[in-house]
């Protein structure tokens, strides 16, 4: 659900770091986006083995990638082998879980998506792994720790898709700095 909330946000980071150079790409997971598996025949290995298998194919075109990933995504970036992540808002899977089950309360139960058991548990489970080298950004409103707090609303908790331009320009903005700083060392 937070991946539709926050589509537009993501590609509109990717048009900003495309005009600057950097080569994008957004996989959809399997039971997710344009994919032809219900989203009921999906694990939470199928998932990382999704994240992987993208991962290889960019190292395949253009060397291992930076990795940037939002929220719950978080969660499972770190099976890309890459030479480095950037992260976003990340979140352990207990609250997406408890943010489904909130949606149930309400009488859709996990947001009218039907996702099987094993990857209800995984999510539930998951938490972002120890990955590095990592940069860590959030929101400015956001008390946790970071390296870098970035001004914007969380799109992720509005009831529809929304978009915020200053968003994505300071987050596309970061990536880029970070990045290059990545490869000079």
């Amino acid at each position: 659900e937070e991946m539709n909330r926050t589509r537009a946000l993501l590609a509109g980071v990717m048009r900003r770091l495309a005009a600057l150079g950097h080569g994008c790409w957004l996989p959809d997971l399997g039971g997710t986006g344009e994919s032809e598996r219900p989203l009921a025949a999906v694990e939470w290995e199928d998932w990382r083995g999704d994240v992987a298998g993208a991962a290889a194919h960019v190292a395949a075109q253009a060397g291992p990638p930076l990795v940037a990933s939002l929220r719950g995504g978080t969660l499972i970036d770190d099976c890309a082998k890459a030479r480095g992540w950037w992260r976003f808002a990340p979140v352990e899977g207990t609250a997406l879980v408890r943010d489904m089950v909130r949606a149930g309360l309400a009488g859709v139960e996990w947001a009218g998506y039907a996702p099987s058991g094993a990857l209800k548990a995984g999510l539930g489970d998951a938490k972002p792994a120890e990955v590095a080298p990592l940069r860590l950004a959030r929101l400015a409103t956001d008390a946790a720790a970071a390296d870098v707090k970035l001004a914007g609303p969380a799109l992720w908790r509005r009831s529809e898709p929304g978009f915020s331009a200053p968003l994505a320009d300071a987050i596309a903005a970061d990536i880029d700095q970070w990045s290059r700083a990545c490869a000079a060392s």
